[in-house]
């Protein structure tokens, strides 16, 4: 009997490995080609969130900005497009032109964006020097995690 148990376990341990090792011979799955995408334009983050509650006066910067970059990206979106039908010699004048745009379009907000991240860093500030109304509340007296009878 024990050797009918080894001789069954050998048998189902050779027929896993010859299934487990006909399974790795296939080549992996080919995926459907592709046409490569053309790049897309790169406009630069604020990094300011959605729902932050902003001043007018920065909240006037960061719109500019944005109207900036959303123009900006619709025009080398435009060039993109004309680069898929062009020609080699087309191809490298567009190719150029979507980089001076892009030099361009970055030397002209950048005085735009370094006055957002002041305003951001003076809002810092503000808030951490009036922070005691913050602080105050954190002396135990209300309900709490911790302050539960």
């Amino acid at each position: 009997m024990n050797a009918f148990r080894k001789l069954s376990f050998a048998l189902a341990a050779a027929a896993a490995l010859a299934g487990f090792t006909s399974v790795l011979a296939v080549d992996p799955p080919t995926r459907p080609s592709r046409p490569d995408r053309p790049p897309q334009p790169d406009v630069p983050k604020l990094g300011i969130p959605r729902n932050a509650t902003l001043p007018a006066e920065l909240k006037a910067l960061v719109e500019q900005y944005q109207t900036a970059a959303k123009t900006f990206a619709e025009d080398q979106k435009e060039l993109i497009a004309k680069i898929r039908g062009a020609t080699d010699a087309e191809k490298a004048a567009l190719k150029e032109q979507l980089k001076t745009n892009r030099e361009k379009f970055l030397e002209d907000t950048k005085q735009l964006r370094a006055d957002i991240r002041e305003q951001v860093r003076d809002l810092r500030d503000k808030l951490k020097e009036g922070g005691g109304a913050v602080d105050d509340g954190a002396e135990g007296k209300g309900k709490g995690r911790g302050n539960r009878p």
